[in-house]
């Protein structure tokens, strides 16, 4: 008889130890887990995003081997367009709320947007200044050669808003947003596009987000200042796509852009982090 109970709690502790085992398959992975087995991940981004989500891709890469991340970078109004239209993608990482707000209206996200960063604008003129851009108030002068991304961009509109606020300024004056809007010789898809614009002589100026100002053109363009009581802080959305393939390694990837290392290397790249 005691063998028996013996053998019936054995039995009872096989059955609990596997219960414990189980795991929940909905269940997303705690932040910095590995992602079991291979995969691939695409993430839709901001093209200002493009230097550290490239970095950030290569670390997922190593740490999780077999998962393969592959990225569309372009404005956050065409990714939309795109996410909208049923472009296959996992993760949207937009550079305003706007955008994100426009593909979560048509119920194609997974959660709710979390911010990962912050940026904030700035003028950028080619290496020398030729055209004596040397102030904020500058670029009202006639023969400006200006530009921007298209109007639907938010690194556009940012840089519009930001310019009203400057003709709400008695330093600048009501004629100063027609002034530098008619400045404008041309209109990018992106604001990688103009300040490449800037970089090749094409153009006197463009409005850019600080983190464009990137080793690569550091170079060859300067930097004017937009003062602080002028700027709008641009904010950048992060979430996971309804109908993702693999919901598991997208988790993962938002957790990884999320955490300390995440956010050291988008401030490496000039993005403000946001605390979580």
């Amino acid at each position: 008889m005691r063998f028996a109970w013996i053998c019936f709690v054995a039995a009872l502790f096989i059955i609990a130890s596997a219960g414990c085992g189980e795991s929940s398959g909905g269940e997303a992975p705690s932040e910095g887990a590995e992602v079991s087995g291979g995969g691939e991940l695409t993430v839709f981004a901001a093209a200002s995003l493009m230097d550290a989500f490239e970095e950030l891709g290569e670390d997922f890469e190593e740490e999780n081997p077999g998962v393969e991340v592959s990225f569309n970078f372009t404005s956050s109004s065409t990714l939309a367009t795109q996410i909208i239209q049923g472009a296959p993608a996992d993760v949207f990482a937009s550079a305003d709320e706007a955008q994100m707000e426009n593909a979560g209206n048509e119920n194609l996200l997974a959660g709710e947007p979390e911010i990962f960063a912050e940026n904030r604008e700035v003028v950028v003129v080619p290496e020398g200044n030729p055209a004596g851009a040397e102030e904020f108030g500058d670029l009202a002068q006639p023969d400006i050669r200006l530009v921007l991304a298209l109007e639907e961009v938010p690194a556009a509109e940012y840089a519009e808003k930001i310019i009203g606020n400057a003709s709400e300024e008695s330093e600048y004056g009501p004629d100063f947003e027609e002034a530098v809007l008619g400045n404008i010789i041309s209109r990018e898809e992106d604001v990688r596009a103009s300040v490449n614009r800037v970089v090749i002589g094409d153009a006197d100026a463009t409005f850019a987000y600080a983190s464009d100002v990137t080793p690569s053109v550091r170079d060859e363009v300067e930097v004017v200042e937009i003062p602080e009581d002028l700027q709008v802080v641009p904010t950048y959305p992060i979430a996971i796509l309804e109908g993702s393939e693999e919901p598991e390694i997208a988790r993962a990837w938002v957790d990884l852009v999320l955490s300390e290392d995440g956010q050291r290397i988008l401030g490496k790249w000039g993005f403000e982090p946001v605390a979580q």
